[in-house]
């Protein structure tokens, strides 16, 4: 069996938000809207007119924390009480993730305004979870993607382009995850699916996600732009929420997940960590040296960490690679159809092997 879960509406195109009252309202009239202060801030005139124009009622709940399960459970019951019947979430994943978690426990529907386009969390049908300190603590699963999704590409063009950037390095690694799980077992149609629609991902990213870069913050809406905001989000997304029953070893994201243990990364966005442990994954293959220079040429130039301590670690990377090592974990049997072994000693030695390759391209890139 294969799941695909989307969006029943995708909309993309500059100053969106001016009519998103007319496009929510055959969701509901009652709303609970999650967003982030700085996120809200950013829309709130035109969207909240907009929802006064089409006679939806609202309540407003900032939200600035972590996403963890009794903050999942306090929302839903606030959302209870104002009888909500359609969750409005703004901003970036935190607030997206919530709001499909608050949805999904209450079976609502729910709509999701990015404000940066830092993951593909607009689309997915799943929401990360972390506990108090920030650490990750695993997934919720929900039913469904949100029934709309409002890409004012006009607003992420005016975000800050870091979150561009971590963005796209989280969608670069959707298909480098993906295709190490390959194989010709007739139920791995969900896995060829999925690294198809990761590939046209990379595709695109290949063609225009440094030019995207360039003019990102700039609130100047381009046709680059806008096809990296659409892999960033569309096929990202459609490539991560595909499943079957194929177990798959995300081992970048699992790299991801121990550096959140690391408080000195708490400052780094997901795509970034996200970003190293790809670097690290590509050692860990034994991609050839023009692949992962290329790759690490790349990501340099989107401005993305490639050493730890570009991520906040100060550290001897020797020493803490044998931390980082220590808290990987991948699904169970996820890693019987790689190609390459992956156990902790080897880990250890590709996490040291990709800090020093990174630490090579900056090196590189300041004297030339």
């Amino acid at each position: 069996m294969i799941t695909v879960k989307a969006p029943e509406q995708y909309w993309n195109e500059p100053d969106l938000l001016f009519k998103s009252g007319s496009l929510i309202a055959p969701l509901g009239k009652t709303a609970l809207i999650i967003a982030g202060k700085k996120a809200l801030d950013t829309v709130r005139s035109i969207f909240l007119d907009s929802l006064d124009q089409s006679g939806i009622a609202y309540s407003i709940l900032e939200f600035g924390g972590k996403v963890t399960t009794s903050e999942v459970e306090a929302y839903t019951v606030t959302a209870l009480e104002k009888k909500a019947d359609v969750v409005i979430g703004i901003g970036g994943g935190k607030a997206l993730d919530l709001s499909k978690a608050v949805g999904g426990k209450l079976s609502l529907p729910v709509v999701a305004v990015p404000t940066v386009a830092a993951t593909c969390a607009s689309w997915a049908a799943v929401s990360v979870l972390y506990d108090d300190l920030g650490r990750s603590s695993g997934y919720l699963l929900n039913q469904r993607s949100p029934a709309l999704v409002l890409a004012d590409t006009r607003v992420l063009a005016a975000a800050p382009k870091r979150y561009l950037a971590s963005g796209i390095g989280d969608t670069i690694v959707k298909w480098y995850e993906t295709v190490v799980n390959s194989n010709d077992d007739p139920d791995g149609l969900d896995i060829r699916f999925a690294t198809q629609t990761a590939k046209l991902a990379l595709d695109r990213l290949h063609t225009h996600s440094l030019q995207a870069y360039e003019t990102a913050g700039t609130g100047k809406v381009t046709p680059a732009f806008t096809e990296t905001i659409d892999a960033v989000i569309v096929l990202a997304g459609l490539a991560g929420t595909l499943q079957g029953s194929t177990a798959r070893a995300a081992i970048a994201h699992s790299i991801h997940n121990s550096l959140t243990f690391i408080p000195q990364t708490s400052g780094s966005l997901h795509g970034e960590k996200v970003a190293f442990g790809l670097l690290t994954q590509v050692v860990l293959e034994q991609r050839t040296e023009a692949e992962i220079n290329q790759l690490a040429i790349w990501l340099h130039k989107l401005g993305l960490p490639l050493t730890l301590k570009e991520l906040g670690i100060v550290q001897d990377p020797a020493i803490i690679a044998i931390e980082i090592a220590r808290r990987f974990q991948l699904r169970e049997n996820a890693d019987k159809g790689l190609s390459f072994e992956v156990n902790e000693s080897l880990l250890i030695q590709a996490l040291q092997q990709a800090d020093q390759w990174g630490r090579r391209i900056i090196q590189e890139a300041y004297t030339k």
